[in-house]
């Protein structure tokens, strides 16, 4: 980054060459969010914050309203603390304030004409707007990386073209903590990738992962975490606030806000910001918290003569502090409240201050506090306040649970199931364990019944609890496998031994052979060999199985006499198949022994005299003569079986 007198040199020189544009107030960059949004063709700049209230984004327009047509490629310049962008349709370089106001600055010399440049950042020396080209809309590709130079007068443009390649970038941010890497957002392949500027390509180390989208828009922190707004996969709406991780590509859907149409964003990553976490989240009285204090500094120099104050609620006495930023306690310190250090010179990058404090006996509920930074130039807002990092609002006050010295074993069953074991492992904010084995683990495993009991004690309290564990008496036995012949039913009684009521649930691989699946003993009618099971629970909540194996026994035995009489005499006067029980006959019929059909019957079952053959045809009786027949009988499961033989006819 260049020296301070430079920007004033070059402030200089903006204020002589384009008067107009001194009246311009610059923004204070402390990390924010801006998008561009064009509902109507004209582009309307946006303040985006995440609630403290609902953990939603909301946008707030700045004071100018819409500019009159569509911004493209915003980009923040840390070193004069503008937004550069610019017009859609013309290429025309702006220059926007912090009221939202857009002040022309010409056509950049060289600037390609029938572009599209929806991606854009500002380089970390503020020397270069980079802007991506992107022809063919959504299944477009992107086709250049341009560089607008916004310190040489008429702003020369320069060109390096991409190789073919199948993306579509529609937002790009250089990360502050590496400034040489520049990573954008693939809509086309939903992924993140890097731009390799001096080579012209487009990078591709992560995979893809559909919960993004459409992002219109990425950009990071002072922290170098990545983040994105835009559409998920299908949603067609750009009404999500995303985490990026740069390490693996991984978005994760952090908060919701209103839909965007054409946007484009930036932010000012180039500040000091402060997180703020406190470990562990839950505690006890009388334990121990410690705060850490998470300072980064990414603009661009060492913040001289800071001073970092917070005061930690009433009784949180500090009793430890690990700095390593230096400076003189000039307030408060070990022992007290509250802490004030004066005179920090903040180096580059990231520094952690670590402060431990005890939680006074009476303390119980939710205690909130906020460190703030000051000292800050103008141009980063004088104060930066600590931020929760485990939230997806900015800016808002670390929270700990102190909870009361208790335990609750009541929670867990008092019986002990067949074969398992109990774990009593209590949910408490802390505190030591003293179980009644001697153990000093945070839980028990149980394998045998008794009464087990625990002492919870903090260094200002001390609690005890117990609970009784019955071993639970439950067996179940459905006996030993069965035969059953094809058509049979039987009925399966399991036999139990437990705490009634019990529920039951049978299972197996032909449950439409029982007559019920939730009584204590249905009847069985099987067509096929199976398994089934019960599942019995017991008033105490535990669960035993058993099972049983049926094999269907299939007699496929069809008895045809070899002859009848058809004499009247009430003795084999008819010719019919004849079986173990009756089964379905779809076609019966008796031949000539030249092949002419004599009878036929359909659709009727075995030992049906009366649709069995009298020797007959057309209401005569026919001479004594060996006559041919053909028989198919369906059985019980479906299965079809043909018989042929030969039948004499005899008086």
């Amino acid at each position: 980054m260049k020296h301070p007198a430079y920007h004033l040199a070059f402030l200089s020189f903006w204020a002589l060459a384009c008067p107009s544009l001194t009246a311009q107030q610059p923004f204070t960059c402390r990390g924010s969010f801006y998008l561009a949004i064009a509902p109507q063709s004209s582009s309307t700049v946006y303040e985006v914050q995440v609630s403290q209230a609902t953990g939603n984004v909301t946008f707030n327009g700045l004071p100018a309203g819409p500019v009159g047509f569509v911004l493209n490629g915003l980009g923040y310049r840390s070193t004069d603390n503008f937004i550069y962008a610019v017009n859609s349709e013309t290429g025309g370089l702006y220059r926007i304030d912090s009221n939202g106001a857009a002040f022309s600055l010409g056509l950049p010399e060289g600037m390609p004409s029938s572009a599209s440049y929806p991606a854009g950042d500002v380089s970390p020396d503020g020397k270069y707007l980079v802007l991506l080209s992107v022809s063919g809309g959504f299944n477009g590709s992107t086709e250049a990386i341009i560089f607008v130079d916004l310190e040489t007068a008429n702003h020369p443009a320069r060109t390096v073209n991409f190789p073919g390649n199948n993306s579509a970038v529609y937002d790009i941010a250089f990360d502050p903590t590496d400034e040489a890497t520049l990573y954008g957002w693939d809509a086309l392949n939903q992924r993140l990738v890097i731009i390799d500027t001096e080579a012209g390509q487009i990078l591709t180390p992560f995979a893809a992962d559909n919960t993004g989208g459409t992002l219109g828009s990425i950009f990071f922190d002072a922290f170098g975490n990545l983040f994105g707004y835009g559409s998920s996969p299908g949603t067609g709406s750009q009404n999500s606030f995303f985490s990026i991780d740069k390490t693996t590509g991984e978005v994760i859907i952090e908060a919701t806000g209103p839909a965007a149409q054409r946007s484009d964003g930036c932010s000012c990553p180039y500040t000091v910001q402060m997180k703020k976490r406190v470990e562990p989240v839950q505690a006890i009285p009388c334990s121990e918290l410690t705060y850490y204090f998470e300072l980064a500094n990414a603009s661009g120099r060492v913040q001289v003569d800071l001073t970092f104050e917070d005061v930690f609620p009433e009784g949180f006495l500090i009793s430890a502090i690990d700095n390593p930023v230096g400076g003189t306690i000039t307030a408060g310190g070990v022992g007290t409240t509250r802490l004030r250090i004066e005179g920090i010179d903040l180096p580059e990058g990231r520094s952690i201050l670590a402060v431990t404090v005890t939680v006074p006996d009476n303390a119980f509920g939710v205690y909130k506090n906020q460190a703030t930074l000051s000292g800050l130039p103008e141009g980063l807002g004088t104060v930066a306040v600590s931020d929760n990092p485990a939230t997806a609002t900015q800016n808002d006050s670390t929270n700990v649970f102190i909870d009361s010295l208790s335990i609750n074993l009541g929670q867990f069953p008092e019986a002990l199931c067949p074969g398992e074991a109990i774990t009593l492992a209590p949910t408490v904010a802390g505190g030591d364990f003293l179980w009644s084995d001697g153990s000093t683990a945070p839980e028990l495993t149980v394998t045998q019944g008794g009464v087990y009991s625990v002492t919870l004690s903090s260094s200002c309290d001390e609690v005890s609890t117990s609970v009784a564990i019955t071993e639970a008496a439950l067996s179940l036995d459905l006996g030993a496998n069965r035969e059953i012949l094809l058509g049979d039913s039987l009925a399966l009684q399991p036999d139990i031994l437990g705490s009634p009521p019990f529920s039951y649930q049978w299972l197996g691989d032909t449950l439409g052979a029982l007559s019920c699946t939730g009584c204590a003993s249905p009847r069985l009618r099987p067509f096929d060999d199976a398994y089934y099971y019960l599942a019995l629970t017991d008033a105490n909540g535990c669960t035993v199985l058993d099972s049983i194996a049926i094999r269907v026994l299939k007699d496929r035995e069809v008895y045809l006499p070899n002859a009848f009489s058809p004499n009247g005499d009430g003795r084999n006067d008819t010719f019919f198949p004849q079986s173990r029980q009756a089964e379905e006959i779809p076609i019966f019929r008796v031949f000539t022994r030249w092949g002419a059909l004599v009878f036929e019957a359909t659709n009727t079952f075995t030992n049906d005299n009366r649709a069995g053959w009298d020797g007959t045809f057309k209401g005569k009786t026919l001479s004594p003569a060996v006559y041919t027949y053909v028989v198919e009988v369906r059985f019980l499961d479906g299965f079809v079986r043909k018989f042929t033989g030969d039948v004499q006819l005899v008086k």
